[in-house]
């Protein structure tokens, strides 16, 4: 999704309301999936040259449990926080180093969304993805999904220190 700040550019104070969906696909090796586009509200103001973006992101994205392995989808809300700025010539090389890297650099009128949105909601997603907060796993021995019902194996944790005493015949 692109916005044309072109209206605002020379208007200091002046603002671009964003109310859009953004169609964007997962990166290689992500461990989401991205559901439906990316919801996004909010404004595009201009502050003396830079322009700040404020908005708000929902996301609707199908993970897999890390306790029983299981596809689940959630919705994420997110913000969105970015800056921008247009490029100036640079008279030396020891200016573009000194570029704040708080703020995006752009040349021409046109602020692709597209990327932002990913970033700040990778940003935001878990890192531990639970189908639920009280998920109850696998089974560490036989691999039954105990959200669907218990099995049969003994799980009676047993310190290994103690196993040569199940050896001493002791009656």
């Amino acid at each position: 999704m692109d916005i044309n700040i072109a209206p605002i550019k020379n208007y200091e104070g002046k603002e671009i309301p964003i109310n859009c969906e953004v169609n964007i696909a997962g990166m290689p090796g992500d461990d989401f999936k991205i559901l439906e586009p990316v919801k996004v509200l909010g404004v595009i103001r201009n502050f003396g040259g830079t322009f700040e973006l404020e908005a708000k992101g929902t996301a609707k994205l199908q993970f897999v449990c890390d306790r029983c392995a299981e596809e689940f989808s959630s919705e994420m809300n997110f913000n969105i926080s970015e800056r921008f700025k247009e490029i100036e010539r640079f008279s030396d090389s020891e200016d573009e180093e000194n570029q704040n890297p708080d703020i995006n650099y752009l040349s021409g009128d046109i602020i692709s969304l597209d990327e932002y949105v990913y970033s700040n909601m990778v940003l935001n997603v878990p890192i531990k993805h639970l189908c639920r907060e009280d998920c109850k796993g696998l089974c560490f021995k036989c691999g039954t999904n105990l959200n669907n019902g218990s099995c049969s194996c003994d799980t009676r944790e047993v310190d290994p220190r103690f196993d040569i005493l199940n050896s001493l015949d002791i009656d």
